[in-house]
């Protein structure tokens, strides 16, 4: 694992390893709704933030004033949130891995019903983030305001 490079600076094997075992170390066994069992890790938000692979959407409505939640969702942003779902779905798996690879499972032939679990269990990852740095839950009644909307408008997605 320790590639040191002959200056004593870490390789991008050593930042890899270091970030694979992070993973390892909050991965949990997860009993999908089809009974299938997956190890699966929660993202860190931070990582997703700093990465940019937040939906603008997302970030907006984190930092919209109360009350200006109510925004009918286009197209763009509906497939936006979309391929945002796919990638958090695939990074939360561990094993088996995700992906179009050998000895991987292409997303397409996962259950929607886990796929739904899956993103739904990572996205309370991201709340309950948000949740532990607010004083004393003082954002809580807001951000379950945005949620209940975001929901709702999912709900709508999810029924086509």
């Amino acid at each position: 694992m320790s590639e040191k490079k002959s200056n004593g600076i870490a390789s991008v094997g050593d930042w890899q390893a270091a970030a694979e075992a992070q993973r390892r170390a909050r991965a949990v066994r997860l009993t999908l709704p089809s009974g299938t069992t997956i190890l699966a890790a929660r993202p860190e938000p931070l990582e997703w933030v700093v990465a940019g692979r937040l939906p603008a959407r997302l970030l907006t409505a984190a930092v919209e004033p109360e009350g200006d939640t109510a925004h009918e969702m286009t197209a763009e942003e509906v497939l936006e949130l979309a391929a945002f779902a796919s990638q958090l779905v695939e990074a939360s798996v561990l094993e088996p891995p995700i992906g179009e690879g050998p000895g991987e499972i292409s997303l397409r032939d996962i259950p929607a019903e886990d796929c739904a679990f899956i993103f739904e269990w990572a996205c309370r990852a991201l709340s309950e983030s948000e949740e532990a740095q607010s004083d004393e839950g003082l954002r809580q009644p807001r951000r379950r305001r945005a949620e209940e909307s975001a929901s709702r408008r999912l709900d709508g997605f999810r029924s086509r």
